[in-house]
């Protein structure tokens, strides 16, 4: 989820960066064919591409929260995988521990059994 968002903010913001590419393009070709600008035309794509530099800061900003978030979330993934394998390892010692006491106690009555045996041929 987090990372999708990160995607989506991260095609946003090339988005506006082309655009804001494509508008310095056209205002240069313009300006470069010999086309005399008014100054009302000058304001006016100065304006745009001010309006579009503030579009730029918002993508900006919002791939950064979610370049944040995702972080945090793989911080908190990590923590909780490592919870999970000292609960793993843990979870194995105790088995492991369980298994020896059942195969001490198994040995112990084998080992009654087989003096028992032992005791009834003697007598």
């Amino acid at each position: 989820m987090a990372l999708g968002r990160q995607a989506g903010e991260e095609a946003a913001l090339g988005q506006v960066d082309a655009t804001i590419a494509d508008a310095r393009d056209r205002f240069r070709g313009a300006s470069g064919a010999g086309e005399v600008l008014s100054g009302t035309d000058l304001a006016a794509s100065q304006a745009y591409l001010e309006r579009l530099a503030g579009r730029r800061s918002v993508a900006v900003r919002d791939l950064n929260a979610s370049r944040d978030e995702v972080g945090r979330r793989r911080s908190d993934l990590e923590a909780a995988a490592r919870e999970r394998q000292a609960l793993d390892r843990l979870r194995d010692r105790r088995r492991a521990e369980h298994d020896r006491e059942a195969a001490r106690a198994e040995s112990a009555q084998l080992d009654e059994l087989a003096l028992a045996g032992h005791r009834r041929r003697q007598a």
